[in-house]
């Protein structure tokens, strides 16, 4: 596109607050265009990246989204300031336009916008840029008390399975003993399982329906029941008096011909007395439309007789007791539905009362936890308008990406917020909000997602249409031509493709990303769908046939286009088609297994993916035949058992041949017994991968052989996990034993593993394509009715006035229960063209889809389309193949092209001397291994004496000036002395003189660091006065370069600086030559046994700060010494190698100076030194305070030091 027309570009001048709607079919760029809305965001409204919200819809979408949104502002960071080039591209000339509109206003310079585009860059990992669930989490944690949330944190729960479980058995326990609620628990669940498996729902914010009975019918029940047994007893009476009677009278019917034969048989009258005698055992005559009691009431009587016989109808006091009884009984039965109504509320109480006590006892969450508490906060509490003003000021604006997928309670939450709301408002705010999606593509019901929603937010007053995404840059012309006659076709004949009344088909123009050339079948642009008309020889084919015939085409086609390719007749782009560029879309796992396996025959390498549970698959149960196995070496039965599996793949005539014992059963016994004891010593997983090992040949061999060992690997890491946790064999049994029970593919832990993906064809369930896109797609199954049996306990529709409500079934012969079947239904039929939808959009090249008389064709969503088929075959980018299914093709011989190269051999060293090293290290590696220490930063303080031992110098008094109270001395006190020193307001202590208390506030600074280094109660009130005068002395004595540390700004100081820098291969003996040469650690020969250091150099400095233009490192120390002058001090430092401390801190800072500044910062002009402070020898009321020890290392021995640490001994040694 030219630069003037950039100008037209709908989301180049659309404003950028509002609630904006963008539609976006599939293919149109939906991800640039939010990067473009993010550009103009961090451009022109000078946002920094944490401040602009965008929502998507999964994981790897904001991964995506990340990606090009750093991509965007990297290039407007490359483009600002270079003149235009003759072939930009759009991006770049995009980009550019948004540049030079914003510095056309003169707010700022190009230099300022580049700084500010670079930090934005640079902030990237920082964006708000996250899943709905993402955002709530977050939202709970910084806001918790906006929000209601606890701040203790909580584990987020992938899978609630087993805490509904846990609530239904309780529930079930309470309510199956007690007799007035026991019958209606049964009408409602068979079992806890059933009542488990229906909780989640039965728990959702939805209203529930039937509503609860009015209280107070008690009275009336009472009567029912009474009633009812009364006519139960004159019934009974009545069968006893009058039952040989009645019988009589309804065969005299019969042989007078008063009753029609069409309509009454004898038989089914006999059956009925029958029936009526079994039920005056127990007073209770069960009516169904498979029973025939009822045909003994008067009423039914009348109805078979003949026309003009009605006054001859059989009558006795038998049927008129019947008829009391069953009138009786119908009245008893609405009560108790009216019971099970009421329970069905109670127990929804109940259940949410003990699925939040659990939770909070627990600590756990769920992922509609976060959403429903963010939701709650927000809908209108005495802390709403506080949460959303911080959200807001937190966030200018939000992107809400995948709208099409959201809820009711998930939209709710972005309006509140960043919507037209009444809390925007009350706090004085205005609208900023764009919502991206595609209705066409709402796809996710089953999850939860809503197309309603869409649609009320689309039609709501104060929503702005933005301009619709109109220009597709996935598919060749030729595929947007195809795809719009179908659905053109659906129009033209009066059929709603999505059948929705909301949701309609929007024509889109090539974007120019594609042209039709681009995929080439002999030479010349391949047809863009393919249409496969399959014929049955004697008919439509039955659901298996049509399977199987779909498939068979299917696996022709894709064999004949990888023939093709070989030759160079099939070319996407000048290039072979490879297997890897075609998708097969199927509904469910059970098709994908089906179409991997006839593609495996055809000699077609693919791979599966979609959602099975890995403790579903028939490897499961073959590890658990082989853990029974290894449970009972001694049971030949169960070692016969594991070795028929397929992964041990012995077949009959071998089991058989164990029967005779011998050497075959000894030597399997003792394979069985070094399994076991391999498991014992290495875990699960290095037997399973041990055993896959030696049976790879094997295996790799059989059509899924791949797909098996996969699973095989995939389980040896869940039981490797799951060893951890449990007892022995037996544990390990009882833990995968209960996973297979429980299998649940909607756990996303559980789901299969992909086993390749290298150059394979991609089979893929329809839900999990979204999003996606494929070179040539296949769609076998499209054609297919979808026939879902209605075995639901619920249904959530929508009620008349757009909510979505919880029906429940209660009596299924209930108006409202048939309308909601009705509802979910169309519901149903609605998904499934959307999911055809975007089965038909993934295509870049190609389609192809089967379709003729297959079975239910007539009710799947691709009959609309095929409508107008006439005007399809006039189509030139449509071809139509009509007839049966191909016979199997012959297997395709292995392309030298696919084959997977051997796998490469490691060459690299990993260094044994490689390590994490600290002062601490280095200074106590005598004769043991410096590796043996730490391999983290000591805290200030740990490198100080025992608290036991003043320090003993060479040549000096042992006596210190003023012996320390033992429980303020060692490290424990250094610790808490650096503590206090580290939290300390400096600035509070500039006036402080020595007898004088602490400054105010600076108390319970130092109380706290005592609280926190474990000093009883007793003995805080001494240590606040030892530490008071030794805070005070430090940081009020003047140091030598002229400043008290009370007088250095915060600014020009940081406490605590951890670093880590590398080191490259050193060998001691040149470390210590350099150290030697410069008069340090004379005394030491060796860091231990190590010949050489290598790794990481860590540590903790304790204070860093600036002062006339020049850097210093200082650090505390809390040690007890005879004196506390130079001698002194620097005899305390050698003897306890401080001065290889202060190097590697001088080392550390002069390393980070440097990578800071560049060449503007110089060791020798801006280095200060470094300082210790003893701090027990400081004393203001001298001149020049003892306890300060001074030094600056010569610029060679630091820069010599510097350089051999980076592998540069040559320099080191100069």
């Amino acid at each position: 596109m030219s630069a003037p027309d950039l100008a037209e570009e709908p989301y180049l001048a659309r404003a950028l607050d509002g609630v904006q709607l963008i539609e976006a079919s599939a293919g149109t760029g939906k991800t640039y265009t939010l990067a473009t809305l993010f550009t103009r965001l961090i451009v022109e409204q000078r946002l920094r990246m944490g401040q602009v919200l965008a929502v998507t819809y999964t994981e790897a979408a904001t991964q995506e989204l990340r990606k090009r949104i750093r991509e965007r502002l990297a290039l407007a960071t490359n483009v600002i300031g270079t003149p235009v080039q003759d072939d930009e591209d759009h991006e770049i000339a995009l980009t550019r336009f948004i540049l030079d509109r914003h510095l056309a206003g003169g707010t700022e310079t190009p230099a300022q916008l580049a700084r500010r585009l670079r930090t934005a860059v640079e902030e990237t990992d920082l964006a708000a840029i996250f899943t709905i669930h993402g955002f709530c989490a977050r939202v709970l944690r910084e806001h918790a008390l906006e929000a209601g949330q606890g701040l203790a944190a909580v584990e987020l729960l992938g899978n609630a399975r087993d805490l509904y479980a846990e609530v239904a058995a309780d529930l079930w326990r309470v309510h199956a003993a007690d007799p007035e609620t026991a019958d209606a628990l049964i009408g409602l669940w068979k079992d806890p399982g059933t009542l488990a498996e229906d909780l989640p729902a039965l728990c959702k914010p939805l209203p529930l329906y039937p509503l609860a009975p009015v209280e107070g019918n008690e009275e009336r029940q009472v009567a029912v029941d009474a009633t009812r047994a009364g006519c139960a007893a004159h019934l009974v009476e009545a069968i006893g008096l009058y039952l040989a009677e009645a019988r009589a009278v309804i065969a005299t019917a019969f042989d007078a011909k008063v009753f029609d034969g069409r309509r009454a048989r004898r038989p089914s009258f006999d059956k009925a007395f029958d029936e009526l005698q079994a039920g005056a055992v127990l007073a209770d005559w069960p009516r169904t439309d498979k029973t025939h009691l009822q045909k003994l009431l008067p009423d039914a009587l009348l109805g078979y007789c003949k026309e003009g016989q009605e006054a001859r109808v059989p009558v006795s006091p038998l049927f008129d007791a019947l008829r009391d009884w069953c009138e009786a009984d119908d009245a008893w039965q609405q009560m108790q539905l009216a019971r099970r109504a009421a329970l069905l509320h109670r127990l929804r109480d109940e259940a949410r009362q003990r699925l939040q006590l659990l939770k909070r006892t627990r600590r756990v969450q769920t992922y509609d936890d976060l959403i429903d508490r963010v939701a709650d906060a927000l809908a209108g509490g005495p802390d709403t308008l506080t949460l959303v003003s911080r959200l807001r000021a937190q966030y200018r604006i939000a992107l809400v990406d995948e709208f099409q997928d959201t809820d009711e309670r998930q939209w709710q939450i972005f309006a509140r917020v960043f919507g037209d709301s009444d809390a925007v408002r009350a706090i004085g705010d205005v609208p900023a909000l764009f919502l991206i999606g595609d209705p066409k593509q709402a796809i996710y019901g089953f999850r939860g997602g809503d197309v309603a929603t869409y649609l009320s937010a689309k039609h709501h007053p104060a929503t702005v249409h933005a301009d619709p995404l109109t220009h597709n840059f996935r598919s060749r012309p030729a595929v947007l031509r195809a795809v719009q006659a179908l659905y053109a076709g659906a129009a033209a004949a009066g059929q709603e493709p999505f059948a929705h009344p909301g949701i309609h088909f929007e024509a889109v123009e090539p974007g120019g990303a594609q042209r039709d050339d681009h995929y080439l079948r002999d030479g010349t642009p391949a047809p863009a769908l393919t249409l496969r008309l399959l014929r049955g020889d004697g008919g439509p084919l039955d659901a298996d046939a049509s399977r199987e015939a779909a498939v068979a085409a299917c696996v022709a086609d894709i064999h004949a286009v990888l023939s093709a390719a070989r030759g160079d007749r099939a070319l996407i782009r000048g290039r072979r088609v490879q297997p890897g560029d075609i998708a097969v879309l199927v509904r469910n796992h059970k098709d994908a297994t089906r179409v991997q396996q006839a593609l495996a025959r055809a000699g077609v390498p693919a791979v599966a993916a979609g959602r099975q549970s890995l403790f579903e698959t028939a490897e499961a149960g073959e590890l658990r035949t082989l853990l029974l196995a290894l449970l009972h070496p001694s049971d030949s039965g169960r070692l016969r058992a594991a070795l028929s599996t397929v992964l041990f793949g012995q077949d009959a005539a071998a089991i058989a041949a164990l029967e005779d014992g011998g050497d075959a059963q000894r030597d399997h016994q003792a394979k069985l017994l070094h399994w076991r004891e391999r498991w014992q010593r290495s875990g699960p997983f290095a037997l399973v991968s041990e055993l896959c090992a030696e049976q790879a040949t094997r295996l790799l061999g059989l059509l899924d052989g791949e797909r098996r060992l996969t699973n095989y690997l995939q389980l040896g890491e869940h039981l490797q996990e799951a060893a951890a946790r449990t007892l022995g064999l037996q544990g390990l049994l009882d833990w995968l034993q209960m996973r297979i029970a429980r299998a649940d593919p909607g756990d996303e832990a559980q789901l299969l593993r992909l086993e390749s993906d290298a150059l394979r064809v991609q089979i893929v369930t329809l839900h999990k394509s979204k999003g996606l896109e494929y070179p040539l797609v296949y769609l076998p199954f499209a054609g297919l009715g979808t026939h879902r049996p209605d075995t639901s306990r619920h249904r959530i529709v929508h009620d008349d006035d757009g909510r979505r409500v919880l029906q429940w079934k209660i009596d299924k012969e209930d108006a409202a229960w048939k309308a909601a079947g009705e509802a979910a239904r169309r519901d149903a039929i609605a998904e499934d063209a959307r999911l055809l939808y975007v089965g038909l959009t993934r295509a870049a090249h190609a389609l192809w889809i089967a379709a003729g008389d297959v079975k239910d064709f007539d009710r799947s969503r691709l009959a609309p389309l095929l409508a107008g088929i006439a005007g399809l075959r006039a189509q030139a980018d449509v071809r139509i193949v009509d007839g049966p299914a191909e016979p199997p093709p012959p297997r395709l011989a292995q392309d030298g092209a696919t084959v997977v190269a051997p796998a490469r051999t490691a060459r690299g060293r990993v260094a044994a001397d490689w390590w994490v090293y600290s002062f601490t290290q280095l200074a106590h590696a005598e004769g043991a291994d410096p590796l043996a220490a730490a391999t983290q930063a000591d805290p200030g303080g740990e490198d100080e004496a025992p608290a036991s031992d003043a320090d003993v110098l060479p040549d000096a008094a042992v006596t210190p000036l003023v012996q320390a109270d033992p429980r303020f001395a060692g490290s424990r006190f250094g610790v808490v002395m650096h503590a206090a020193l580290e939290n300390a307001d400096f600035a509070a202590w500039r006036d402080w003189q020595p007898g004088d208390p602490a400054p105010d506030g600076q108390a319970d600074v130092i109380v706290q660091a005592l609280h926190e280094g474990g000093y009883a109660e007793a003995d805080i009130e001494d240590g606040l006065a030892v530490l008071v005068p030794l805070v005070g002395q430090t940081l009020c004595t003047t140091l030598p370069e002229g400043v008290r540390l009370a007088d250095v700004p915060a600014a020009s100081r940081r406490a605590e600086i951890e670093f880590h820098f590398a080191m490259q291969p050193t060998a001691v003996p040149a470390l210590l030559a350099l150290l030697h040469r410069h008069g340090l650690l004379r005394h030491r020969s060796a860091f231990g046994t190590r010949a050489r250091l290598e790794g990481l150099m860590t540590g903790l400095i304790d204070l860093t700060y600036g002062h006339d233009g020049r850097w210093y490192v200082l650090d505390y120390k809390s040690n007890q010494l005879p004196a506390y002058d130079a001698a002194a001090m620097q005899q305390a430092m050698v003897h306890s190698e401080y001065d290889l401390q202060a190097l590697i801190y001088t080392l550390a800072l002069h390393r980070w100076l440097r990578f800071r500044l560049g060449d503007a910062y110089d060791y020798a002009r801006d280095f200060g030194g470094i300082r210790y402070l003893f701090c027990r020898g400081l004393d203001l009321t001298q001149p020049r305070s003892p306890g300060v020890h001074a030094q600056r290392f010569a610029p060679e021995l630091v820069q010599a030091l510097d350089a051999l640490f980076a592998g540069h001994a040559t320099e080191a040694g100069a």
